[in-house]
């Protein structure tokens, strides 16, 4: 299936996000841990998620350049909203270095072809690789845009740490 490339790096490509990819994300957000990074249980049938119209400024599907397996994505947030990159991996290919490279090319082109200027993201404190990973792609701690919720068990107050992306800073 041809896709429109919109990034790539010698190990996988940011490509076009297309209707069929709902299945696969639908389930995704079925794993725990996806959950637990989210802060959020998705209670919608798959009919229900698949009618959802997209509202994201940009969402890209993250592919292998070995194999062309689709492997998770990344979006940012709605053209109305600070913008905010936020990437999924699916299970099996967590923890092997994929969400570093996939972040940093879809920072690349938020801030190259979409001309965004400042981009945030979120990790929760617990999260140490994801931490780990904003700052590999140059995010920095942004305190002022810290998020207080409530835990999406236990309904315990929680903060989600902001990390901040800026232009300037690279």
């Amino acid at each position: 299936m041809n896709r429109k490339i919109y990034a790539a790096n010698d190990i996988l490509r940011l490509v076009e996000y297309q209707k069929c990819d709902d299945r696969v994300i639908y389930e995704n957000w079925q794993d725990d841990e996806t959950q637990k990074g989210f802060n959020y249980i998705l209670k919608e049938s798959f009919e229900e998620f698949s009618a959802r119209e997209t509202k994201q400024r940009f969402v890209a599907m993250i592919q292998l350049t070995e194999t062309d397996e689709l492997i998770g994505y990344v979006g940012i947030s709605p053209p109305e909203s600070i913008p905010d990159l936020a990437i999924w991996l699916f299970k099996p290919f967590r923890n092997k270095g994929y969400g570093t490279s996939a972040f940093a090319l879809a920072t690349k082109y938020a801030v190259d072809v979409l001309k965004i200027d400042e981009l945030h993201a979120g990790a929760y404190p617990d999260n140490i690789r994801s931490r780990k990973m904003l700052e590999k792609c140059g995010y920095v701690p942004y305190p002022e845009g810290n998020v207080r919720e409530k835990h999406y068990l236990t309904g315990e107050d929680i903060v989600q740490f902001d990390y901040i992306y800026r232009k300037e800073q690279k």
